[in-house]
């Protein structure tokens, strides 16, 4: 267990592309085509190509004879793209590319977010790994490609694209993944070339697993010997053994440092006299983990400050044998702490050098570091610990953001893909750091008394509580979103991201990271579901126990526990009471349209729901900044669904009591004990049936009249975002987030008409109901008022709780934002800050996204690259955002839950231009059984502990 932890969260499982991005996801029967695609160009002797050609200046193309572009002006010869590649590229699979080809445009392709240089650092991998893959028979095919001009137009686009240190500044660890792999006369990198090797050796035989596991996780200088031993004890399969010769052969070169021997030279020519130099005579003279470190730093901050693309080239290719020398170089064993600090604080900052970490995130990371001398409390070491912890986290958004979205469209159809990841980072001086990060992280949990258990083993980093609570259930994996539609309501489920359209379940384990503001965060929160982080290093064995009853629990402090049911935690997993829905204030009689800015608080649960109720309020208290709308009351949909339609038993009846009969029947199926796919079973088809009825009858029509009048008199042909808004929502007991439709940026009436039908019939939805009835009582009496909001192009919105999610600094506020619209609360990496109430700022997470979403004028939204840059929201931003939690905190009454607890505000907010605008407040609704709570809290050891001596070895707080 300990070599699998061995990379932390350094690898991924990734969920298939999303519809959402740059490139659309694959449909699957595009993806099924393109498996069957792949098999057939392995076969081909011309792989993806259809044949050699003359390609002349003058456009014309010819057969290869001759020299047909002499008189042309000149040309270049090489393949042409077969009828089945050319298929592929359009749905952006882009097979067989020549460079050659290609004007630079098109080689950077900024319009897909650089989609065909990610797509040639994977193709590269692939042929690696699968036995030359879709070029497997094509090795052969002469002509297909010129290595010289390949190599021409691959420096041709690697010395204009490192020209510009503006996108080499933002976009560093992509750059160096591009020299990495496009052909410009220099030799490959050693170390990935070996990890390569031995994944393609262990796919022909089995019995290699465990040393390519190794060579992997742990890689050194015993690898060789292991090598020569395996060829020696087994009998090789034939396919494996030419490729187990490459592999000795290049264990035992040594050609990383011949390289970096014979590239000295000309590197003290090119540092002469600028800042490198220095820096590079240390390390010349004296080589080290820190005198590489020192070098690296250098190299990246001169090329992100250089115009001069050929001379920026040739330091890429000289970091990259630097890192390349770091990762397999031997280090001291610390003897101290703050040794370790030390050798921690090298390691992180070759993982800068490589791109892994921004320079904020260094300087995070080094202001961290800097108190931590001398004797130290106890809770301070761990929590310093806890935070340098995350760069390890860091480092993956960084490669997932660069790579993520190529590997789970290439995922779809060809297994391979999946690894690149794991490829990326587990060559990448990533791997160190996360090595010396562990026993850092054991002595810190152990100083507090915490250690994570994880199936019977001790286990530290890259485990993170998201959230307390206590569940017993088998233990299922979501391994695509598809999947999400049949989990078990009572099983424990390993997730790859806090996805945006998870039911509730018992409990739930976010692989690599969560979004502790999502919705369903912020659901699962509420109703005291136990949340907690663990690195993918960890599926191997947690796949041992997919099945299987487990027992998880995640204390108020953080501890986090999972075992076999049978050594199950003395605390009871408690079903959280239902609580009847109060329709006593709901007024269904008021049915005219209200102007935004004419709601109050004090209509929330009466007309409308809380986030018009509360949203007019913010207009009142926030002028300007709150955009103009409307409120469709509770009593229009009643009126809707008061009507006779067709029944899925006898005779059409009104809608609303259909609705009724099915929740009732329901609630008796629960209440007997009838299993949940039972209850499902019964209810689901009826869910589908409301929704299909509310959508497809028609509005009234004086009320259509009523709102055609509004819309083209206060809003003519600007977008809307058109939201449900529910009497069971935000309430003391139960939040409700995101349970129900929000249709964004709606442009034009009969749009906006059809739009508030499909927001009338959101609730039921099965994922609206099955978190909802887990809660509540009288499902049946939830009625959707709508508000309709003028669209605000925001540049960057984000989510804002007026706490400090862990509970460690009174007074804080947590700010999560990322680019573009409606971009947090559905998940993924967002810039995540901790406003510290002496006006200081603390970095949690940098924002790491794939794509912004942006706006359209004729409605709905487009996906583009991000604009980038270490730092989202800017000073003057973060001090708006103060300035009007202040005054939320001056004006609001607080409210109170269920035991009287004052709660914190919950914000969604955006900038446009700068200028702060707000789109919805509600308290943050935590879990707070408090039985539950103490009783966790007995698992965790609370012995007081003495002070943490820097100057003393790992583990003597014990």
């Amino acid at each position: 267990m300990v070599l699998a932890r061995l990379g932390a969260v350094l690898a991924l499982f990734v969920l298939p592309c999303h519809a959402e991005g740059l490139i659309p996801a694959l449909s699957p029967a595009q993806a099924a085509e393109a498996g069957k695609a792949v098999a057939a160009l392995k076969a081909d002797p011309r792989g993806p190509y259809l044949r050699i050609r003359w390609f002349c200046k003058d456009g014309t193309v010819h057969p290869p004879q001759g020299v047909p572009c002499r008189e042309r002006g000149g040309g270049k010869q090489h393949a042409e793209r077969g009828p089945l590649a050319n298929k592929l590229a359009g749905w952006n699979l882009d097979f067989g590319v020549i460079l050659a080809s290609l004007d630079y445009d098109t080689l950077f392709d900024a319009s897909r977010g650089h989609h065909l240089i990610k797509q040639l650092v994977l193709e590269k991998y692939l042929v690696e790994v699968d036995d030359g893959w879709i070029y497997r028979r094509a090795r052969t095919y002469r002509g297909a490609r010129q290595i010289e001009d390949e190599e021409r137009a691959g420096r041709a686009l690697l010395t204009r694209m490192l020209a510009d240190p503006d996108w080499v500044s933002r976009h560093y660890f992509l750059a160096l993944q591009a020299v990495a792999t496009v052909p410009h006369g220099v030799a490959d990198g050693t170390v990935r070339k070996i990890r390569s090797l031995a994944a393609a050796i262990s796919d022909k035989d089995a019995r290699f697993q465990s040393l390519r596991a190794r060579i992997h996780s742990q890689p050194s200088r015993q690898d060789l010997g292991l090598v020569r031993e395996f060829i020696r004890k087994n009998a090789p399969a034939a396919d494996a053994q030419p490729l187990l010769d490459e592999l000795v052969a290049l264990l035992a070169s040594d050609a990383v440092a011949k390289a970096m021997n014979a590239r000295l030279p000309a590197m003290r020519t090119l540092a002469a006299g600028g800042t490198l130099a220095a820096p590079l005579e240390a390390f010349g003279s004296a080589p080290s983990l820190r005198t590489a470190a020192d070098l690296g730093e250098a190299i990246r901050r001169e090329m992100t400050a250089s115009k001069d693309g050929r001379r920026n080239l040739a330091l890429a290719d000289f970091q990259a044998l630097l890192l390349e020398w770091a990762f397999g170089a031997n280090a001291a064993q610390p003897g101290s702490r703050r040794a370790h600090l030390d050798a921690y604080r090298d390691a992180y900052r070759l993982a800068f050098a490589e791109g892994l970490l921004s320079e904020r995130q260094l300087r995070a990371l080094d202001a961290e570091m800097q108190p931590l001398s001398g004797r130290l409390p106890a809770e301070q070491w761990y929590q310093a610990v806890r935070y340098l912890a995350r760069a390890v986290e860091w480092s993956r958004a960084t490669a997932v953001r660069d790579f993520g979205p190529v590997t789970a469209l290439y995922g779809e159809f060809e297994p391979h893909a999946r690894d690149l990841l794991d490829h990326l980072l587990r060559s990448s001086t990533g791997l160190r750091m996360a090595s010396v990060l562990e026993p850092l992280l054991t002595d810190a949990g152990e100083a507090v008394g915490l250690r994570h258990r994880i199936l019977g083993q001790t286990a530290n980093q890259g485990v993170f509580a998201l959230n307390p609570g206590v569940a017993t259930g088998k233990l299922g994996f979501v391994e695509s979103e598809r999947e999400l539609a049949a989990i078990d309501p009572r099983g424990i489920y390993v997730i790859p991201e806090t996805a945006s359209d998870l039911k509730p379940v018992a409990g739930i384990l976010t692989l690599d990271s969560g979004n502790a503001l999502s919705h369903t965060q912020l659901l699962a929160a509420n109703l005291g579901i136990p949340n907690a982080t663990v690195p993918s290093s960890l599926i191997p064995e947690l796949k041992r126990y997919e099945g299987k009853t487990l027992s998880f629990a995640v204390t108020p402090r953080g501890l986090v526990i999972l075992r076999e049911h049978e050594a199950a935690t003395p605390v009871r997993t408690r079903d959280t009471p239902r609580i009847p829905l109060d329709v006593s204030r709901v007024r269904l009689d008021v049915r005219s349209l209200r102007p935004l800015d004419a709601v109050s608080s004090a209509d929330s649960g009466v007309f409308c729901g809380p986030k018009g109720a509360n949203l007019g309020q913010l207009a009142r208290y926030f002028p300007g900044k709150v955009a103009p709308g409307l409120v469709i009351p509770f009593g229009v949909y009643n009126q809707h669904i008061q009507r006779s339609m067709p029944s899925l038993e006898g005779p059409p009846a009104p809608l609303v009591e259909q609705i009724r009969a099915a929740y009732q029947e329901a609630d008796r199926l629960r209440d007997s004990g009838a299993p949940p796919a039972d209850l499902q079973r019964y209810i689901y088809p009826r869910l589908a049936h409301f929704r299909k009825q509310i959508q497809e009858t028609p509005l009234l029509p004086e009320f259509e009249r009523e709102l055609t009048v509004r819309l083209e008199r206060d809003f003519k042909n600007d977008g809307l975002f058109v939201r449900s808004d529910t009497n069971a929502e935000d309430l003391p007991e139960f939040t409700g987030a995101g349970l129900n439709l929000t249709v964004p940026n709606v442009v034009g009436t009969r749009n906006v008409i059809g739009a508030i039908r499909r927001v009338w019939a959101s609730p039921f939805t099965e994922r609206a109901y099955d978190w909802r009835s887990r809660i509540l009582l009288g499902g049946e009496n939830v009625y959707p008022s709508v508000v309709l909001m003028r669209t605000v192009p925001a540049d960057k919105s984000g989510v804002i709780a007026t706490t400090d999610l862990d509970g460690n600094v009174a007074g804080a506020i947590t700010v999560n934002a990322s680019e573009g619209v409606s971009a947090v609360v559905d998940g993924g990496v967002a810039e995540s800050l901790l406003l510290l109430p002496d006006g200081g700022v603390r970095l949690l997470q940098q924002a790491r996204a794939a794509y912004r979403k942006v706006a359209r004028p004729a409605g709905g939204f487009v996906n583009l690259p991000p604009l980038g840059g270490d730092m989202l929201l800017q000073p003057g931003e973060i001090a708006q955002v103060r300035e009007m939690v202040a005054e939320v905190m001056r004006k609001y009454p607080p409210e109170k839950g269920p035991g009287g607890e004052v709660l914190p505000w919950d914000i969604e907010f955006g900038f446009e231009a700068g200028q702060l605008r707000l789109f919805q407040i509600r308290p943050l609704v935590r879990f707070q059984q408090v039985q539950t709570l103490e009783a966790l809290s007995k698992l965790e050891d609370a012995r007081p502990r003495g002070p943490v001596d820097m100057s003393g070895p790992l583990g003597s707080a014990r």
